[in-house]
């Protein structure tokens, strides 16, 4: 891991356009590529990129590329402060202890933590292959079936949306409705059979950080 701790300006370009002007900051290059921007107060990033990304230096010039979505962010060192490198080693997994009722109520009640436009419309939808955890409908008017996980999210956890979504379907007026699963992480296996029939992932972290309250929610959660 590279700790960057720099005076610097930052622009980012990608689903919009932002600029940051100068200031002091802490950059951390992550060893998947990631990248994260810290201000000197606050604890939620001020810019972040996840990984796997391209860095490139021309001068003082650093340009965090991430060739899937065609984002970029790119950090005009005026000075720096410190810059340092670590070997470091963590295999340790975040146990939650919040239940899944919790965090659905938590979600249902800040929709748009999920995307912005998502409008709550039902917890808890009553199917005869059991009940969806939210039903939801998005800024295009799109039904979104919504599958939450408090943990690592199988391909079990796949297959159960998709048979929600083959029954929400069957009712014309929710047809073609989009299937979402918000989970920690998702499973090898998860995220061949999300791909396959074509539903959304949102990273669990990601959504409670647009909460209400969120950062006391992630510490509970």
């Amino acid at each position: 891991m590279r700790i960057l701790v720099t005076r610097c300006s930052i622009r980012y370009e990608g689903r919009l356009v932002t600029t940051l002007e100068t200031g002091d900051r802490v950059v951390l290059f992550k060893d998947d590529g990631s990248v994260v921007v810290n201000a000197v107060q606050g604890a939620k990033p001020i810019n972040y990129m996840p990984g796997p990304t391209a860095v490139s230096e021309d001068g003082r010039t650093i340009t965090i590329t991430r060739t899937a979505t065609g984002e970029a962010l790119v950090i005009d060192i005026e000075d720096v402060h410190a810059d340092t490198r670590y070997e470091l080693e963590d295999t340790a997994k975040l146990v939650r202890e919040g239940r899944e009722k919790d965090i659905q109520a938590t979600i249902f009640e800040t929709p748009h933590a999920i995307e912005d436009g998502m409008i709550g419309l039902t917890r808890e939808l009553f199917t005869e292959v059991g009940p969806v955890d939210l039903f939801c409908r998005d800024a295009d008017e799109r039904t979104c079936v919504i599958e939450i996980k408090r943990v690592r999210a199988t391909a079990a956890a796949v297959e159960q949306l998709n048979r929600y979504m083959d029954e929400v379907q069957k009712n014309p007026a929710h047809a073609p409705a989009r299937g979402i699963l918000v989970a920690p992480e998702l499973a090898p296996q998860a995220r061949v059979l999300l791909e396959k029939w074509g539903y959304d992932f949102i990273a669990l972290d990601e959504v409670l950080a647009r909460c209400v309250d969120g950062e006391e929610l992630m510490r509970l959660f």
